[in-house]
């Protein structure tokens, strides 16, 4: 009788090869190279949850950022507030433009507004009227009053 040897377990199969734009670190590549303006990332986004979660990644940003500079200037501000000039004034053509009703003016044209200073994002407003500053977010609408001190008397 003949013994019979234990024959090797056959090599398993190579994992088929993973198409390219299911590969994270390819498709991230690949948005990376989008143009700068506002709407590439947007459009991007708008495809599927998938893309959508890598746009927004800290990581991602940053390296965008890195890739193209400084986000391009959307619109101005102008200094004074009066009624015979829209508030937002945009900067863009379409596809990117954003419409001036999209920054409504947060404080009432009674209040004389006044705007003094736009970084990082936020915009601060003087309101003549009630002597205060407000700090606003034009994006998500978020308001900060700040109340300035009255002048000494008597001065020191």
């Amino acid at each position: 009788m003949a013994c019979r040897r234990p024959t090797p377990p056959s090599p398993s199969p190579a994992p088929p090869p993973v198409p390219p734009l299911e590969d994270d670190d390819l498709l991230e590549e690949i948005l990376l190279r989008l143009p700068p303006q506002p709407s590439s990332l947007l459009r991007a986004s708008l495809v599927s949850k998938r893309w959508r979660g890598l746009v927004k990644r800290r990581r991602f940003l940053r390296l965008f950022r890195a890739r193209h500079g400084s986000p391009p200037l959307l619109g101005v501000f102008p200094g004074e507030v009066d009624m015979s000039h829209p508030f937002f004034t945009p900067s863009l053509d379409p596809p990117d433009r954003v419409p001036a009703a999209r920054f409504p003016m947060p404080l009432a044209p009674l209040a004389f507004p006044l705007v003094l200073d736009c970084r990082h994002g936020l915009a601060l407003l003087l309101n003549r009227r009630v002597s205060q500053l407000l700090v606003w977010d034009p994006v998500t609408g978020d308001k900060r009053p700040v109340d300035l001190p009255w002048p000494s008397r008597g001065g020191r």
